[in-house]
């Protein structure tokens, strides 16, 4: 994933989300880390290399208390690497069922 690609992808997550710090999982390297969006370099000035994929997003892990935080850096995120979390989608999924389950 270049540094562009991830900053547009972030745009469209936080706009869905609302927040600056949204919830997202990211797949690289066969693995699978989801968290918060604490800090990530696309957020900061201009860059002189647009196109340079080097920079780094931390994720820290959702809670009352700060967690651990995990350093990705951008240029080992494939393509399709970079998403809302999953787990926050089957939950309002199944919000949705069960609001519409008593219906009748």
């Amino acid at each position: 994933m270049t540094f562009e690609q991830c900053k547009t992808t972030l745009s469209e997550i936080r706009h869905r989300q609302g927040t600056d710090h949204p919830l997202v999982q990211i797949t690289c390297s066969g693995s699978v880390v989801r968290g918060r969006l604490t800090r990530t370099d696309t957020d900061r000035p201009p860059r002189s290399n647009q196109s340079s994929p080097y920079g780094l997003l931390v994720l820290e892990q959702p809670g009352l208390v700060p967690g651990l935080l995990t350093f990705v850096q951008i240029a080992n995120i494939p393509e399709d690497g970079l998403k809302e979390d999953a787990a926050r989608e089957e939950s309002k999924v199944k919000v949705t069922q069960l609001v519409g389950a008593g219906r009748r």
